[in-house]
C-alpha cells in the first residue's frame, strides 16, 4: 500500500534521513517538536502553522511522513487527511495525527486515512519510536 518509509537516521549507506512535515498551530509545541525530532532522531523537519499552509508544503516537499494536530483553527487535522489523501502526489504519504483529545471516535480516526493517534502531552524521548510505529516501520 504505503511506500516505506526509510528510517535509519544518521546512516552513511546514502539513504536519505526521515522528512518530516509537522502542522501545528501552536507555535511553542511546533519548536519543540521539531527541534526534538531534528536532533534526537536526526530527522529533517518542516513546519507549517495551519492546514492550509501544511497541505501546500506537503505537495511541494512530498515528505515521508506527515504529522498533523487534529484541533487546528480553520481547517482541522481530518480535513488535512482528506485533501492529502485526495490528492494522487501525497495519497500514499503516512499521516499521524497529534491531539489533546482523548476521546477520539475510532470510526473517524479510521476513516481520516491516518495511521493512526499520537495523544499530548507525549513523552519527547519516545516521540520518533512512536511515529515510526504507527507509520509501520521499526527504529533502527
Amino acid at each position: 500500500m504505503s511506500q516505506p518509509v526509510r528510517v535509519d537516521p544518521g546512516s552513511s549507506q546514502g539513504e536519505h534521513p526521515v522528512r518530516v512535515v509537522l502542522i501545528e498551530d501552536d507555535a511553542d509545541l511546533r519548536r519543540v517538536v521539531q527541534l526534538t525530532l531534528q536532533f534526537g532522531a536526526t530527522w529533517v523537519v518542516e513546519t507549517a502553522p495551519d492546514g492550509p499552509a501544511g497541505v501546500a508544503t506537503v505537495k511541494r516537499l512530498l515528505p515521508d511522513i506527515v504529522l498533523v494536530d487534529l484541533m487546528m483553527p480553520g481547517m482541522d487535522g481530518y480535513e488535512v487527511c482528506r485533501r492529502l489523501l485526495a490528492d494522487q502526489s501525497t495519497a500514499r504519504i503516512p499521516i499521524v495525527l497529534l491531539t489533546a483529545r482523548q476521546n477520539l471516535d475510532p470510526d473517524r480516526v479510521r476513516a481520516s486515512g491516518a495511521r493512526g493517534v499520537i495523544t499530548k502531552p507525549f513523552d519527547l524521548d519516545d516521540l520518533a519510536p512512536a511515529i515510526l510505529r504507527l507509520c509501520g516501520e521499526k527504529a533502527k
